[in-house]
């Protein structure tokens, strides 16, 4: 089965978590690549992440299930502070990257 591409929405459990998290990010130093490098799993990669001071941060993934996902998070001890919401995505482009493909045509079989 191929990956498929999927957007996280992250929400810190409460303030207690966000302040782990960000004493955790301050005392960090890695570089980008080790970051790409350490959310890279056998079911999972992170491919993107937007994280700015509200309650809540986006991660961009790629993986065969949502399951897949919530699992690598678990495994990974990121249950204790967020709660995860993992939405499949139909439709993603990237400015940087563009081919002239269409990139509605995913929308043909899709009911809603």
């Amino acid at each position: 089965m191929s990956r498929k591409t999927f957007i996280a929405i992250h929400t810190y459990k409460d303030d207690a978590a966000k302040r782990t998290i960000f004493e955790n990010f301050k005392k960090t130093d890695r570089t980008d690549f080790d970051w790409v490098e350490r959310w890279n799993f056998p079911k999972a990669q992170c491919i993107a992440t937007w994280v700015g001071t509200d309650d809540f941060f986006f991660c961009h993934w790629e993986s065969e299930t949502e399951e897949d996902i919530l699992t690598t998070l678990t495994e990974k001890g990121m249950d204790e502070y967020l709660i995860n919401a993992v939405y499949p995505i139909l439709m993603h482009i990237n400015k940087n990257e563009c081919t002239g493909r269409n990139p509605h045509k995913v929308f043909a079989d899709v009911e809603v």
